[in-house]
């Protein structure tokens, strides 16, 4: 009989749990849903009741409570991310610290969908969509650097496109500041996604800007190509690719223009010293020889893409027909301009004769 009582006891509180797996609270925040869960932390959806707006919560799991390093680091990426002004960043609330003794951190709520979801329903996007979303995240880049801030994380799943087509870069959780005196990783550990990691994260080595270019160049060929050109069958066999096996222009789609395959492979050079100096050269150069032909501002057009590829609806964007017709256009009249010189030309030479 006693047994028969505690087994009920026990599934009761069972029930119980799974009930209050919503927190009644976060700070002043009310839980709506938890949507996402990683090492550091829980990822929470709320309402701010104060200002009738949905932001997004980061919740240090509470097994890392008591761990001074982990504490130090998750209000590092509050500190980092309120010195980041930039529209294509998202942006820190505020953090506080729980009675219970969880860090929490508040942040802007971003409507959309990561380039995770984006390349696992469209895994090779247009030219044009790829090169803009590379740019944006480059803009975003520079000021990071600029704060001497290296993000560190670059992937797929830590980029996302607002529903108004704004391209935003998230996650600073290992970002590192590269000033002097800032480095609180221990020499010889390892931080990040393997799949995204640059030779040198990979090795153990020092950590420069220019790693996050080569992250960012992964990812480029992941979109132009369809598929990641590195990824292994195991983590160490990925590791052993991005150490080892060079990526060349002849290995892309014959529609990727070859200023962009060219680019693509600067980035992700194995020494960073063969790569860009920096993200705003690598800006620069992408715009230069690649997007000349395209509109200044994309976000409408990336919206328009963006609903069509979720909605399973064809879109067909201009930009490439029209880019071809400019260049077959100047072509037309280079050759009618040369072709009307060499009649001008016969004219005069049997006139004098």
């Amino acid at each position: 009989m006693d047994e028969t009582v505690d087994k009920t006891e026990e599934k009761t509180t069972v029930k119980r749990t799974r009930k209050k797996a919503v927190p009644d609270k976060i700070g002043g925040y009310k839980p709506l849903q938890k949507i996402g869960e990683g090492a550091m932390g829980e990822i929470w959806l709320c309402e701010d009741p104060s200002l009738a707006r949905k932001v997004v919560v980061k919740q240090m799991q509470a097994s890392l409570v008591g761990y001074e390093d982990l504490i130090q680091r998750f209000q590092r990426e509050a500190v980092l991310l309120a010195h980041l002004n930039h529209p294509n960043i998202v942006h820190a609330y505020s953090v506080w610290q729980e009675r219970n003794g969880r860090l929490s951190l508040a942040m802007e709520f971003i409507q959309g969908k990561n380039l995770r979801e984006i390349l696992d329903v469209c895994p090779q996007p247009p030219v044009w969509v790829t090169t803009f979303i590379l740019h944006e995240i480059l803009q975003a880049l520079v000021c990071a650097h600029r704060h001497q801030i290296i993000h560190r994380d670059l992937k797929p799943s830590n980029m996302m496109v607002e529903k108004n087509g704004r391209v935003r870069l998230l996650d600073f959780g290992i970002a590192r500041n590269a000033g002097a005196g800032q480095e609180m990783t221990l020499p010889g550990s390892v931080l990040g996604t393997a799949a995204y990691m640059s030779p040198e994260q990979i090795s153990a080595q020092k950590v420069t800007p220019q790693s996050d270019l080569f992250s960012l160049g992964i990812i480029a060929c992941e979109m132009l190509m369809g598929k990641h050109p590195f990824r292994g069958e195991t983590m160490e066999q990925t590791s052993q690719f991005i150490l080892n096996l060079n990526v060349v222009p002849k290995h892309f789609p014959p529609e990727v223009p070859a200023p962009l395959a060219k680019w693509v492979c600067k980035m992700i050079e194995k020494k960073p010293t063969h790569r860009f100096s920096d993200a705003q050269e690598a800006a620069d150069v992408l715009a230069a020889t690649c997007m000349q032909d395209y509109p200044r501002q994309l976000d409408a057009s990336l919206a328009q893409w963006l609903r069509a590829i979720f909605a399973q609806v064809p879109y067909t964007s201009n930009f490439d027909e029209s880019n071809s017709k400019k260049k077959w256009f100047i072509f037309g009249a280079g050759v009618g301009a040369a072709t009307i010189l060499f009649i001008l030309f016969e004219i005069i030479r049997s006139a004098v004769s």
